[in-house]
């Protein structure tokens, strides 16, 4: 049974490299084109010396190649300044509430799991909840719904009342209208940033023990105010 985790968009898999295959760097740097006009310069023939048009135009070819190599290290340099800008950037989104791309759901002690889907047509709606086993846990009825987004929440309990362990579960939405045809809907993951790790080249966010990347966030707000019970 395929683990929920691998519905999550967007998560890296390891390539396997061939340890048998060579690599090979078919690049002329600056040094082996400097290195081929000094041999060409050493080698030529005295009595047919080279044309001073293709001497001039090899010295030409020359600067041009310098020049893209200083604006290529330059574009470098400023790329890793963005790149860990951006890292730092992600920082600012613990704490917040966001809605992501995903079925996928963190269950975490004392606290509601939410999602969220979006209709095109009318339709009668349900929420399956399954365990990172791809398992039946909890079905929540929606109703008949209007076309546009609809949130909902899971109280962590299955259809026994027993309250399921915490982690990461997976969740699918079945929407037919009243002719019986299923209607196409798009789920999303709602919750609030409790961390990020830096450890990889691209920074995870963490809603509870769920990962997403910054690029599946599709809004972003400040958590609603708890307001004290009279």
């Amino acid at each position: 049974m395929i683990s929920v985790l691998s519905n999550i968009a967007g998560i890296p898999t390891v390539a396997e490299e061939n340890p048998y295959v060579e690599k090979s760097d078919q690049k002329l740097g600056r040094d082996q084109f400097l290195r081929l006009f000094l041999a060409q310069l050493s080698h030529q023939d005295p009595l047919n010396p080279m044309a001073s048009t293709e001497f001039s135009a090899q010295l030409a070819q020359f600067s041009s190649l310098e020049q893209l190599f200083n604006v290529n290290e330059n574009l470098e340099a400023i790329k890793d300044v963005q790149d860990g800008s951006s890292r730092l950037q992600a920082l600012d989104l613990i704490g917040k509430e966001i809605e992501a791309e995903g079925n996928v759901l963190s269950l975490e002690p004392g606290r509601d799991s939410m999602g969220s889907f979006s209709l095109d047509n009318i339709a009668q709606c349900a929420v399956l909840i399954t365990d990172p086993d791809g398992y039946p846990v909890r079905e929540i009825k929606m109703g008949i719904l209007e076309p546009g987004r609809h949130s909902f929440e899971w109280d962590g309990n299955n259809e026994n009342g027993d309250m399921m362990d915490q982690g990461v579960y997976g969740f699918d939405v079945t929407a037919v209208t009243e002719s019986g045809q299923t209607v196409p809907v798009e789920t999303r993951i709602r919750g609030q940033i409790n961390r990020v790790s830096l450890e990889g080249e691209t920074p995870l966010l963490y809603i509870g023990e769920m990962p997403l990347y910054i690029s599946q966030i599709v809004d972003i707000r400040l958590p609603e105010p708890e307001t004290e019970e009279l």
